[in-house]
């Protein structure tokens, strides 16, 4: 694929992201952000199926025939060509709660590799977008990982997943504060990497985050020059993987601290 063309679907990608959420906060307003249960922590809203149909339906305008895996409609994990990845509401418990924090994701993989991400934020209005060899911007403008070195210095973000034992993540936090770490843990794995590329933050680690949390906001950061572990590989599009996204001088050490 070539840098023009990743340049024309960023755009549009990005596009559609700012109208899903547009049509999130919508519809919460009118009502449809109560939350059921998939599983404990693990919620859904009328919001989050009809912003997925939406995103959907308008890919499928600009990119006929194109594969899509989305959290919500699920889909074809295939490893070669294009492969659109959607989270329609990621951060939902914020969402169901009226809060802030919580975006739409769609992420383009290519080849089993994710190379662009459109990540959009309905209040604050915030678009962050990235593509191989494109750079990464947050509503237009260049933005870079922290170039933060010491541990002491740094805030660092560490996402709970029930798919590893509570006694893991714990473990993990302990070791990110006993190196001198600032700790948040804030309900949306795509924005904590985000953020990360943007140097609001200067890590974002999770033992164990599915694909549709990760493709999009993964392509963004590695663009921003952040260290990244090699999240898409292996069965990630099916079963995912841990990660860690990191300000460059961090990443190797921080990576380490989830090995145990």
């Amino acid at each position: 694929m070539t840098r023009s063309d990743l340049a024309r679907r960023l755009d549009v990608a990005g596009r559609i992201a700012q109208q899903a959420a547009s049509l999130a906060d919508r519809m919460r307003t009118n009502g449809m952000a109560v939350a059921s249960l998939k599983g404990a922590q693990d919620f859904l809203t009328e919001a989050d199926g009809a912003t997925e149909l939406f995103i959907r339906e308008q890919l499928e305008r600009h990119f006929p025939g194109e594969p899509v895996l989305g959290e919500e409609g699920g889909g074809g994990a295939c490893g070669e060509g294009p492969l659109w990845i959607l989270d329609p509401i990621d951060g939902t418990a914020n969402f169901a709660r009226n809060g802030h924090r919580w975006c739409v994701s769609i992420g383009l993989a290519w080849d089993g590799r994710a190379v662009l991400g459109a990540v959009a934020r309905h209040a604050p209005a915030e678009l962050f977008l990235g593509a191989e060899g494109c750079g990464a911007t947050l509503n237009g403008a260049p933005i870079r990982g922290a170039a933060t070195t010491d541990l002491a210095r740094a805030t660092v973000e560490v996402g709970w997943s029930l798919r590893r034992p509570a006694a893991a993540f714990v473990a993990l936090a302990g070791r990110v504060m006993a190196a001198g770490a600032g700790l948040r843990s804030q309900g949306s794995g795509t924005l904590g990497m985000a953020e990360t590329a943007c140097g609001r933050s200067d890590a974002y680690l999770e033992l164990h985050i599915n694909s549709w949390d990760v493709a999009a906001a993964l392509a963004i950061a590695r663009e921003a020059g952040c260290w990244a572990s090699p999240f898409d590989s292996g069965a990630w599009l099916e079963q995912g993987n841990p990660i860690c996204v990191a300000a460059a001088p961090l990443g190797a050490r921080l990576a380490a601290m989830m090995e145990g």
